[in-house]
């Protein structure tokens, strides 16, 4: 397993618990309902839900992280095809007699 999910993980964890007591602020009859109200004693229902968004989450990040390089080469072969060319090494030589 790659160390970097974890993480990826605990960010993307740390993010959506953020953002759920944010809407519970926002929006306090349906967190009444989803039990975001109290933040000491969360539904463990939709704990298991939020820790399984961010297992999916942190995936989708892995993969996105791993595949960049060859995204950025792809981008740039279709907006500059010349600046991926192999160049042949080059040097400026002068002589005097």
């Amino acid at each position: 397993m790659d160390p970097r999910l974890l993480r990826f993980y605990n960010d993307e964890l740390a993010y959506l618990r953020e953002d759920a007591r944010a809407f519970g602020e926002e929006h306090e009859a349906v967190a009444g309902r989803l039990g975001l109200k109290t933040p000491t004693d969360p539904d463990p229902y939709v704990e298991r839900l939020l820790e399984g968004v961010a297992y999916l989450g942190a995936r989708v990040q892995l993969k996105i992280a791993d595949q960049y390089p060859e995204f950025t080469q792809h981008l740039l072969h279709a907006v500059q095809p010349h600046y991926l060319a192999p160049t042949p090494s080059m040097c400026v030589v002068g002589f005097e007699p």
